[in-house]
């Protein structure tokens, strides 16, 4: 993997921080929340954790359709200009593949559309998929919301 790519995943990386989106405190106690507390835990503090890995979740949803848009476009953008140089026939190779290979090798702009394009759809690919663990938390602490709910419930028309 080139080393600009890196760099640019890096920074896409830094940028989804928790720390951004909410108090890093806060947010990483939802993180790292220890099992063993748990019926010691307010439901009001499981709520809090709940809402803030929905907003977090939003936020990471929300570049996630940003990254592949922006692939989507770049990728347009490459292939679009790729054919057109394949149209005038300049370009020898016994495949297409390797007409659109030799097409990008003989131009410095289809390289750097490229690039741009690689950018984008590792950013993309980086963020696809984080979704799914910030969704089972946020479903585990609403499961354990409900439980206590019942849970008190149920004490309640004991004792009454």
């Amino acid at each position: 993997m080139d080393d600009r790519i890196r760099g640019k995943l890096r920074d896409t990386s830094n940028s989804l921080s928790i720390h951004k989106a909410i108090a890093p405190s806060q947010i990483e106690n939802a993180f790292n929340f220890d099992v063993n507390a748990l019926e010691v835990t307010p439901s009001q503090q499981i709520s809090q954790y709940t809402i803030m890995l929905a907003q977090y979740l939003i936020t990471l949803q929300a570049r996630f359709n940003t990254a592949r848009v922006i692939a989507s476009q770049k990728k347009k953008v490459l292939d679009r200009r790729v054919k057109g140089l394949l149209q005038t026939g300049e370009v020898k190779g016994s495949t297409l593949k390797e007409r659109e290979a030799n097409a990008i090798a003989s131009s410095v702009e289809l390289q750097a559309l490229e690039l741009e394009y690689d950018e984008a759809a590792a950013e993309r690919d980086l963020l696809d998929g984080l979704d799914k663990p910030i969704t089972e938390l946020i479903n585990a602490f609403k499961s354990e919301i409900r439980r206590q709910a019942e849970e008190r419930h149920y004490t309640s028309r004991e004792r009454g």
